[in-house]
Formats: structure tokens, sequence, C-alpha cells
């Protein structure tokens, strides 16, 4: 699948878009220098940058996965708000996810999120951004907002995504214990969409798209 020219001239680091020809395109998180994908503020700057494309280059739909082996996303950098809270610049880190996250939401096509391996944090976050989600039946995958185990919450979107989608109480039931699900289990909660071999994860996901 080529490299879109919708594209061209953007930072292109930690995420690489492939157009396919019915339309849809696949843009992959592949954050640079690291075995996983984590959330830091130059990957959210340069995924606001593709979102922008994207919305005056709109596609048939986008399908959102990861290029790692090691899984999905783990989250948020933690040691990055580490330094951003001795800077007291933790706020402008937060509100920097939420515009980001918040323009996937108001995307003019659909948005699939296409989950392998380990789903934590703000890769749930940005998952409950999208319209769909596609889960792989592999037993590696666990999808969850852990974030109540470090003393904080969900301040992606999550903590309104989340209720909207399962409901109140298994929301909350996952968000106060920090439990992570299996596919099967996320499908059973609504949590998401579809569940299908690994191998069939993408396309599964570029057809909802």
């Amino acid at each position: 699948m080529p490299v879109s020219s919708r594209f061209d001239g953007l930072p292109m680091l930690n995420w690489h878009a492939e157009s396919r020809d019915d339309g849809i395109v696949v843009l992959s998180f592949d954050k640079a220098e690291t075995a996983v994908n984590t959330f830091s503020q130059d990957v959210l700057i340069e995924l606001d940058g593709i979102l922008e494309r994207l919305r005056l280059e709109p596609p048939k739909g986008l399908v959102i996965r990861s290029a790692k082996a090691s899984g999905f996303i783990a989250g948020a950098d933690i040691k990055e708000f580490q330094a951003f809270d001795e800077r007291g610049t933790v706020g402008d880190a937060i509100a920097r996810g939420q515009r980001v996250f918040q323009r996937i939401a108001e995307l003019p096509f659909r948005s699939v999120a296409a989950i392998h391996g380990f789903c934590m944090g703000g890769g749930t976050e940005v998952a409950l951004a999208c319209g769909y989600r596609v889960a792989s039946d592999d037993a590696s995958t666990r999808i969850g907002l852990p974030e109540v185990k470090l003393g904080i919450f969900p301040g992606w979107g999550g903590s309104v995504r989340l209720p909207r989608l399962i409901g109140a109480p298994a929301a909350f039931d996952l968000m106060l214990t920090g439990r992570s699900v299996t596919g099967k289990a996320a499908k059973a909660m609504g949590l998401v969409d579809r569940v299908v071999p690994v191998d069939q994860l993408v396309e599964a996901a570029a057809r909802l798209a």
C-alpha cells in the first residue's frame, strides 16, 4: 500500500500512513526508538497534524493500529508526565491529549481502532475516541484503564466516553479497579464491536471503516 500524498511535508517519525485502494487510510503507530508505543507530547503533536490533513482531504475511513509486535498502546509516557509535574505544565499536556482525541471523535468519516496486545490507559482512550473498535482474540490482548493504580484518572476523555459506551456500572468497575479485560470480555460488555483472529484484524477494521 502506498504512502498517501496527502501527508507530504508532514513529519512522520512515529506514525506511518498507508492509503488502500478501497479509500481507507491505515495509520500505524510505531513510536521511534522504543519497543513500546506510548503517547508522548511529540507523538500527539505529530498525530494532530495528521488529523488536520485527514480533515482537509477526507478518506473513506480510517483505521488506527500498532506497528509494534509488543502490543497496541501502553498509555501515556509516564516519565514525561513526571517532568511536566516538576515544571507545573501537566495541565497543558492533558489539554493537548484531550484536544487531539476529540479531533478523532469529530472526524467526518468512520474511524476504527484495530487492537492487538495490550491496550492500556491512553491506548484505550484513543480507541474510545474512534467510532468503532475491533480486537484480536489473542490471549495477549488486554484492554483497560489502569490509571487508578497510579493515583490518577483517565484524563483524555475516557472517563466520559466509557460510561456512554458500556454504561456507568461497568465503566466504573474498570476505572476504579484498574483491571483489564480480554477481547472477548470487551465484546461482551460492548467495549469493542468485533473480535477476530489477529491475521484478520486490519481487514475486519477496514470493513467497518
